[in-house]
């Protein structure tokens, strides 16, 4: 594979997995709008690679935010890091999902992409 192709790859990875998580965070958000207890499991969705992923993920607040702390960190159902194409390893099963961390350029860019990290930036 050349490394244009991987270049391109990692950044589409990168890319839908964040869609996903900025899509997340409005989620969690509404929720806690709407005063979901911060143990209820709370619907959020899958944070893979595939756009066409419909999967709905059960977790508690505190569980998504542990997974939040590390901007190259993602919520994934189990077997869809596959999509990822090698630029994801799983780091954490649950019951529910797995965790998986982005490697290589796909973590660059997904670090970049993190609305959490643009917001402390702007702070800064």
């Amino acid at each position: 594979m050349s490394a244009e192709r991987q270049q391109i790859s990692a950044e589409r990875v990168a890319r839908n997995d964040a869609r996903f998580r900025e899509a997340n965070e409005q989620l969690q958000e509404a929720a806690e709008s709407l005063g979901f207890e911060p143990d209820a499991r709370t619907p959020y969705l899958c944070e893979c690679a595939d756009l066409g992923c419909t999967m709905v993920l059960q977790l508690t607040a505190s569980e998504y935010e542990r997974v939040r702390r590390n901007p190259v960190r993602f919520i994934n159902a189990h077997g869809h890091e596959r999509t990822a194409q090698g630029w994801a390893r799983v780091v954490e099963e649950y019951e529910h999902y797995s965790v998986v961390e982005k490697v290589g350029e796909a973590a660059e860019i997904a670090a970049e992409l993190d609305p959490r990290q643009r917001v402390a930036d702007e702070r800064a």
